[in-house]
């Protein structure tokens, strides 16, 4: 995948990539997020893991540090719309 992410249970990452073991385990969603289909994230040392809260068993990625700062910043400026 592009933009330094990488699907949960890749075997070979990429430079740039993070590889994902068995998951993180302190997900965290927006205090903001009320009507529970929100994004969760997981900040380990490696990157940032990002799941769907409606679907805590399901697939994750994981994306470095760098690259959930962009987009973080990108979100912020307004760059980015929903």
């Amino acid at each position: 995948m592009r933009g330094g992410a990488v699907m949960a249970g890749a075997h070979q990452p990429a430079e740039g990539q993070v590889a994902v073991a068995d998951g993180p385990t302190n997900w965290r969603k927006s205090a903001q997020c009320e009507s529970h289909q929100c994004v969760e994230v997981a900040v380990g040392a490696e990157g940032v893991a990002i799941r769907d809260s409606t679907s805590p068993e399901g697939p994750f990625i994981e994306v470095t540090a760098r690259a959930w700062k962009a987009f973080c910043a990108a979100l912020r400026g307004g760059e980015l719309r929903p």
